[in-house]
């Protein structure tokens, strides 16, 4: 236990790989640990966009978007390997929104994040443009773009390259303990083994303040919600490789995409639980995103056309909306304790996992050691 890192990070989820990959770079000595394996809980049970969120248009919330369209430019760059623009079709449905406010939210969309690669948006006749796919009564659509990715993948390039830069990753191994002994930081770990650190960083998703209370033995001020968001995959609804943005009575957006070429993956819902491990798909979810997509396609399905689903569950910053209204954004909860700082890590989105990384480097700065290098990982590809 003779070395003392800069940095001990909980949780190897996008936001955990993400600060260890930019820390290491840096030159900080890094070390993460997490319970499963890295990507292995939220994010990798994404609807696998990198996005700049259009709906959060309708919540005024034009910093998030401006925020997360830059970054959709920046991941996009970094890591074309594992991802790849994908046109976006809203067909109109004139009882949900007017046209006048999609059109609205379209040229935001286009022009809030500056100068891009990624194609404008535009509107076609959706008889012409995607025959015998939606229903008759749905005749003019919407396209956009967004980039379709592995989460998963993306997460472990992150660790894998803050592992090149000697970052220590611990999969499987779960911190039983943090303390401060003799000011310093002392994470005890599953496996009996303790290492010490500088700096503490809580970045366990919807397991924030479960890992505070139980763990680091500190109450937290901070409220979170715990959304769940499930999918449902079913063979190939259509040809085209086109994804669609369905518009429902209750102003949620569901999203058809097509998913590793044979498959069409179908998503999201919102429903509100207790626990981070109450993440399995009910009968009224898949009940609910089955009627959505019925209420378009030409093609119905039904549940003998689900092959698969899986679930995901978002800490989301209590702010006493209704769900789909609570902000995706994130919040840094910097704790001093003896001099020594801890910081709590809620919200986030897969999309702005690099820039939220920045910002937490940014955040600690008077704590952590000099380094030469600045900000980088916009720069270099993830391999």
């Amino acid at each position: 236990m003779s070395k003392i890192f800069d940095l001990f990070i909980i949780g190897g989820g996008i936001n955990g790989a993400g600060i260890a990959r930019d820390a290491a770079g840096r030159g900080m000595s890094v070390c993460l640990a997490d319970k499963g394996e890295i990507g292995g809980a939220t994010s990798s049970w994404s609807t696998k966009l990198i996005h700049g969120g259009l709906r959060y248009l309708e919540n005024y919330e034009f910093k998030l978007v401006r925020e997360s369209l830059k970054e959709r430019e920046i991941v996009y760059k970094i890591a074309k390997s594992i991802s790849k623009p994908i046109p976006f079709i809203i067909p109109y449905a004139d009882k949900i929104r007017p046209a006048w406010l999609i059109r609205l939210g379209l040229f935001l969309y286009d022009n809030l994040g500056g100068k891009s690669n990624i194609p404008k948006s535009k509107t076609f006749d959706l008889k012409k443009k995607f025959p015998n796919i939606l229903k008759e009564k749905y005749k003019t659509g919407f396209q956009y773009f967004d980039i379709q990715i592995d989460d998963k993948k993306l997460t472990k390039l992150n660790a894998q390259d803050a592992k090149r830069n000697k970052a220590k990753i611990l999969e499987h191994n779960k911190v039983k303990k943090a303390e401060i002994i003799e000011n310093e930081w002392v994470i005890s770990l599953e496996n009996g083994k303790k290492i010490k650190s500088k700096v503490l960083i809580n970045a366990s998703g919807p397991w924030i303040n479960e890992t505070l209370h139980k763990n680091i033995k500190i109450k937290s001020k901070k409220k979170i919600r715990l959304v769940k968001g499930s999918h449902i995959i079913t063979k190939k609804l259509y040809k085209a490789d086109i994804a669609f943005t369905f518009q429902n009575t209750d102003k949620r957006i569901i999203f058809v995409i097509p998913y590793k070429g044979k498959f069409s993956l179908i998503g999201t819902t919102e429903v509100e639980v207790n626990s981070p491990e109450n993440k399995g798909i009910s009968k009224n979810e898949i009940k609910y995103l089955i009627k959505s997509v019925n209420n378009y396609l030409k093609k119905q399905i039904s549940t003998k056309d689900v092959v698969d689903t899986y679930s995901g569950i978002r800490p989301l910053i209590e702010d006493f909306n209704k769900a789909s209204k609570v902000t995706r954004d994130y919040i840094f909860d910097l704790k001093v304790i003896k001099k020594l700082p801890l910081l709590n890590i809620y919200g986030g989105k897969l999309t702005t996992y690099r820039k939220l990384s920045e910002k937490v480097l940014i955040d600690l700065k008077k704590f952590l050691p000099k380094t030469k290098k600045g900000p980088w990982t916009d720069k270099k590809k993830l391999f």
